[in-house]
Order: structure tokens, then C-alpha cells, then sequence
């Protein structure tokens, strides 16, 4: 329950900036780094649609939920509204990246390292 309700605001977050873009929509390929206490427990990748939001499952004792709305802001920033439940902890940043450079954040232990590039649209 309370997934839906961070997904419920992240997704009204977004849902004003995408309703006042017209034209195609355009598609980010996302490669995202999970870590805990420095280590690498998880390299999801996924290829999400501007202002969509895109989940990632996956079971098991390094297991996790990650969701990404990625939105285009500039030629040179894009901005990723991220949640991640897992078993090393959670965050729900929002981060503003420049295209094909990693960019992380870190809360406690748990970090999340993300790299977006534009890919059509």
C-alpha cells in the first residue's frame, strides 16, 4: 500500500509538465546501479517512455522494486523521479541528470547510481 501511495504522488508529480507537451513521445534508456555498503547488489536496465512510469521486479534475497519516471526537461538535464523498496533499505529521490552522464545519490547505505540517455521520441 504504501508503494501505490509514493507511486500516486511521484505519478501526480509528473502528470502536469506531460500534459502541456505535445508531440511524440520521446523514450530514455535507463542503466541503473543498486548498492549497499558500497557493494553492487542489482544493474537494472530498462527502456521507459517519457513521463511513464516504468517498474522493475525482482524476488530473492537481493530482491527489489524499482520504479523510474523520466522526463525531458533540457537539451542538457533530465529529470528521473526514482523509488526503490529493497531489502537493503528504500529511497524515493528525484534526481536531474545531464544525457549519458552517471549521476548518484546516496541515503545511508543504500546508494543508486543512474545513467539516462535520450533514445527516440
Amino acid at each position: 500500500m504504501q508503494m501505490l501511495v509514493k507511486f500516486l504522488a511521484l505519478l501526480a508529480l509528473v502528470t502536469s509538465s506531460a500534459a502541456s507537451q505535445p508531440g511524440p513521445v520521446a523514450s530514455f534508456a535507463v542503466s541503473a546501479k543498486l548498492m549497499s555498503a558500497g557493494q553492487t547488489f542489482a544493474e537494472p536496465q530498462a527502456l521507459v517512455l517519457a513521463d511513464s512510469p516504468a517498474t522493475i521486479e525482482v524476488a530473492g534475497s537481493d530482491g527489489y522494486t524499482f520504479l523510474v519516471i523520466v522526463s525531458d526537461i533540457a537539451a542538457d538535464q533530465i529529470r528521473v523521479v526514482a523509488d526503490l523498496e529493497s531489502s537493503h533499505g528504500s529511497m524515493t529521490p528525484i534526481i536531474f541528470v545531464r544525457p549519458g552522464e552517471p549521476a548518484s545519490v546516496w541515503v545511508g547505505d543504500l546508494g543508486l547510481e543512474l545513467t539516462v540517455e535520450r533514445s527516440g521520441g
